[in-house]
């Protein structure tokens, strides 16, 4: 299952059942899914944009996430997360967390003018000044630190977020980038399976 990526946070809730009635609906704009539904897979497609796959395996939950630096300027893992605990009754603290492959932080030169968004967006100047390195002749965003770092102040635990740490810039022989090939960038998608319920449920 798949939203109609926007580059914002807005997450799609699908729950246990709902899954028929979905599938004949048009995709909804989104760039987040998260859903109970056993074995549903969820899906986002990524060209250096960072897919962040949550699990939370105690309620039988999950989610996808599509965050280049629009949705992580505005949060779209957290709010993921919180659409989980709100739905589903999930512990950010029993969620499992995988970073895939995306643009990396030495690849990844931006305009000054990021900075600002991040900060009118209301994060906090030190942790814009940590996601934000100093470069010449522009600053480079670590969109894995911002991710990582807006995930455990949601309340997960930092040994349970997993991170692949490989650059599609760096290594175009082997990911899809948009920053390399341009208008004939494949995409990747990540995909994750919503688990099976608890016993008894």
């Amino acid at each position: 299952m798949r939203v109609k990526q926007v580059h914002g946070n807005s997450v799609r809730v699908l729950k246990r059942g709902e899954v028929s009635a979905a599938a004949h609906e048009q995709r909804p704009d989104g760039d987040a899914i998260v859903s109970n539904e056993p074995g549903l897979a969820l899906a986002v497609m990524v060209a250096d944009c960072t897919p962040i796959l949550i699990v939370d395996p105690e309620r039988g939950a999950a989610a996808a996430v599509h965050a280049g630096w629009r949705g992580t300027c505005a949060r779209i893992a957290p709010a993921a997360v919180e659409a989980m605990q709100r739905e589903f009754g999930s512990d950010p603290a029993g969620m499992i967390v995988a970073i895939g492959p995306s643009v990396g932080p030495e690849d990844y030169e931006v305009g000054e003018s990021l900075i600002d968004d991040f900060l009118a967006a209301g994060h906090a100047k030190a942790d814009v000044e940590r996601w934000f390195i100093a470069m010449s002749p522009r600053p480079h965003l670590d969109l894995w630190a911002a991710n990582r770092d807006q995930l455990i102040a949601a309340g997960l635990r930092p040994e349970t977020i997993y991170l692949c740490g490989l650059s599609t810039v760096s290594h175009p022989d082997i990911f899809d980038s948009y920053r390399v090939a341009g208008e004939h960038a494949g995409r990747m998608a990540g995909i994750i399976v919503v688990p099976g319920r608890r016993t008894g449920e």
